[in-house]
């Protein structure tokens, strides 16, 4: 098993440059000496460095490539997607050095993809997992345009990617104006003139800069280029963001200074965010402790942004400490642990069930921590509270207080929820909290839904519904599993699940690319080899010896876009339970507009077929069947629910009326034409 290694604060906030007088540089082997008379402060931030690079391995200067994947590595990037190109393939030899290793035994690793937009799907996917970076390697123009939907749904959704970009040398290199008049493969050539005057080089930074990425750095100066480096990964982890680096060819061979490693030997996401004033977060956290000492009914909202920045286990420990009630939007479902008493279901507007909304609507005061406002996550802007409501919204840029009698409302720029929940959480008030909860206040099952027993059928023959899978699949979950959807019908029922604990749940809510979750899963399956049970933070709720699942709901439609990378599942050896729901096309379309039109139709497959053809030609690392009737799709179920070992793909194609979808989804369709 391999460990995440966490400096601790006190070393990785002194970047102290007294550590190089000393180091001695041996010019001729490269490596560095270390002396008896280093400070202890020094000592700490040299056997770090030891501890993540190896103590043979920190020379004075080693190549630019090497630099960039010694630091990625320090900061727990542990598998790298991508496509080979003719820009990015001298970069990656730098992958395979002998001295990319920790202490720890880890290396890293490189997938490589089929197409670049799922290398940006999974390296999001891994992200998403983790909360690490995700890191995908493209060639330029047309590796990274291929990528940049990727890009763009993980700045969408606030997710911590790295696009590094290997790109051509002559506008680095003092080449004269001759070969800069040159269109070169790979370029955009200019709309006039391109004959007489050579192409922007720049003009894909240009495309992706603060409209895709928090922080993009075209390198052209090699002493700067490290400092460059890592300014972007600080500014994604930060922003929590996408960031790009274009990285020129010659560059990677040429030898840079390791003074930065030193110095600073890993760069974590609590180090990055940007601290809030002390004086106004205390004020902040004090108005907060109030309004919760004067509330009768007070109600907590887990939203996107608390997963993001690493705040799932704070935010349970707050709602147990305090004895409150939690809620969760669409894009924070799963932050909050919904085994919990205390758990009160998905709060998303007017569309929500209508037990939640009764609920959250008798709130009188409501916390909404990691707050995220767009159509789908608010309640297409339809996210009432109750009338004499006060609602404090708490985001990584402010802190906003209002209230719904008076209108009024105050805001506290610069104060980072971060900061505020850590305070709340050392206030010894939380204990002393008392609350007057009706008996409304009943944890969320899904029987609140009142599913119509007769979307059912009436025997164990009858076809598989939309409310079949609604009544079976949460049962089929364990704590501790992985689930991951994709853009499509049944994604709207899932907002509705009660999920065992610690299920980590992972979709694109907003961005809803169909095709993403099948290479993010892929993405997920090996962040989670990288990173084992990391999503899970009270063992002891997880079944003795259980190994978690990895468990992928995939439309038909959405599977055509880019089902290339199950081939890329069954190299890795990734173990997941994929889900197609087979419907005869784009029905999530055909609900909005055109329900019989071509353009909604796709060419029907031999899916089961598919994991053969794509590499596992003797079928010792997959299984694949069809499921038509409730009785076969229990069974399945009850096998893969208690099975011992994990391993390969299992593939289990459901077929579903074409215009069978969630009363969830026809809700949300409707409220959307009303208005």
């Amino acid at each position: 098993m391999r460990e995440t290694f966490h400096i601790k604060s006190r070393v990785c906030g002194i970047l102290s440059c007294s550590v190089f007088r000393f180091i001695t540089y041996h010019s001729e082997e490269q490596t560095i000496k270390f002396t008896d008379t280093m400070t202890p402060v020094t000592h700490d931030l040299v056997h770090t460095a030891q501890h993540l690079y190896g103590a043979n391995n920190l020379a004075a200067q080693i190549p630019f490539g090497l630099y960039v994947f010694k630091r990625l590595l320090s900061v727990g990037v542990k598998s790298i997607f991508g496509v080979p190109g003719d820009y990015n393939m001298r970069l990656l030899e730098h992958m395979y050095d002998e001295s990319l290793v920790d202490t720890a035994g880890d290396k890293l690793e490189w997938v490589g993809c089929c197409n670049e937009l799922n290398a940006a799907y999974a390296a999001d996917g891994y992200s998403r997992y983790s909360n690490e970076i995700g890191c995908v390697i493209t060639t330029y123009g047309v590796g990274e345009l291929g990528a940049i939907s990727g890009l763009a749904g993980a700045f969408a959704e606030s997710v911590k990617v790295l696009h590094i970009v290997g790109i051509v040398d002559y506008e680095v290199n003092d080449l004269g104006p001759e070969m800069r008049s040159h269109n070169l493969h790979h370029l955009l050539p200019r709309l006039n003139d391109s004959n007489f005057v050579g192409p922007d080089y720049r003009v894909y930074a240009e495309m992706v800069k603060d409209k895709v990425a928090c922080s993009v750095e075209y390198l052209d100066d090699l002493e700067t280029a490290c400092d460059k480096v890592d300014k972007v990964i600080e500014d994604i982890y930060k922003y929590s963001k996408p960031g790009y680096l274009f990285v020129p060819r010659s560059f990677v061979d040429e030898l840079v200074s390791t003074k930065n490693l030193i110095e600073k030997p890993t760069i974590t996401l609590r180090e990055c965010i940007e601290k809030s004033p002390v004086d106004e977060a205390k004020i902040v956290t004090e108005k907060i402790l109030r309004l919760l000492n004067q509330s009768a009914s007070p109600a907590v909202i887990g939203d996107m942004f608390t997963d993001r920045y690493g705040l799932r286990v704070e935010l349970n420990d707050f709602i147990n400490k305090a004895n409150i009630v939690g809620f969760s939007t669409v894009q924070g479902k799963s932050i909050i642990d919904e085994s919990s008493p205390l758990y009160m279901g998905a709060y998303n507007g007017m569309t929500s069930a209508p037990t939640v909304s009764e609920k959250l609507l008798a709130c009188d005061l409501v916390l909404h921590f990691g707050i995220e406002k767009n159509e789908v996550n608010y309640g297409n802007y339809n996210f009432p509270h109750k009338s004499d409501a006060k609602i404090v919204e708490l985001h990584p840029q402010y802190i906003r207080f209002y209230d719904n009698t008076t209108k009024k409302e105050e805001i506290y720029k610069g104060v980072s929820f971060v900061d505020i929940l850590d305070l709340l959480n050392q206030s010894p008030e939380l204990s002393e909290l008392s609350f007057q909860y009706n008996s409304k206040f009943k944890a969320y099952t899904i029987e609140e839904l009142n599913l119509d027993e007769r979307d059912f059928g009436n025997d164990e023959t009858s076809d598989i519904t939309q409310g079949t899978l609604q009544k079976s699949m949460p049962n089929y979950l364990n704590p501790g599993d992985v689930l991951i959807s994709d853009t499509g019908t049944f994604q709207f029922a899932i907002r509705d699940f009660s999920l065992p604990s610690q299920v980590k749940y992972i979709t694109q809510g907003f961005y809803l690319s169909i095709g993403m979750a099948l290479p993010a899963a892929l993405g997920v399956g090996i962040a989670m080899r990288d990173y084992p049970m990391h999503h899970v933070w009270d063992v002891e709720k997880i079944p003795f010896g259980y190994e978690p699942k990895v468990i992928l709901f995939e439309g038909d439609g959405a599977a055509q876009m880019t089902v290339q990378e199950l081939s890329t599942m069954i190299r890795h050896q990734v173990p997941i339970e994929i889900f197609l729901w087979n419907n005869n096309g784009y029905t999530i379309e055909r609900v909005i507009e055109g329900p019989t039109r071509p353009y909604n139709d796709i060419q029907p497959w031999k899916w089961t077929k598919l994991l053969e053809a794509f590499g596992d030609f003797d079928g010792k690392h997959s299984r694949a069947t069809v499921l038509e009737t409730r009785s076969q799709l229990e069974n399945k179920l009850s096998e893969l629910k208690y099975k011992d070992h994990r391993r390969g793909i299992d593939f289990m194609e459901v077929k579903l009326a074409t215009m069978d979808v969630p009363s969830q989804l026809q809700k949300m369709i409707d409220a959307i034409v009303k208005n």
